[in-house]
């Protein structure tokens, strides 16, 4: 993690990560509080913790005292995985299991 780039925020800073799901993000110095669209969870990060976010969301990082964190790259999935997942999602639907039962009586 020696070439993440580490961000210095004084005390009620905000900032903003448009893409957390590319970063894991590292606590190294004061406390800030975390928070992630459409999620209900708040998180705060004290020196030593970090947080991985699996989703495409935008994230907000709110210094309560003067902080610091890195923004590691985290490693992607690729989209074999991704497009697996949504067709296994996709085929337990009731609405899809149905038009594809049908389909094939027809």
């Amino acid at each position: 993690m020696e070439d993440a780039p580490t961000v210095t925020l004084p005390r009620r800073q905000l900032f903003e990560i448009p893409d957390a799901s590319a970063v894991r993000i590292v606590c190294t110095a004061g406390c800030v509080w975390l928070t992630i669209d459409d999620d209900l969870r708040d998180f705060v990060l004290e020196p030593g913790d970090s947080l991985d976010l699996p989703d495409a969301r935008r994230a907000l990082l709110y210094a309560i005292e003067p902080s610091s964190f890195l923004l590691a790259a985290q490693p992607q999935r690729t989209m074999r995985r991704r497009l697996s997942k949504n067709s296994s999602d996709c085929s337990r639907s009731p609405i899809v299991w149905a038009a594809t039962r049908a389909a094939s009586s027809a």
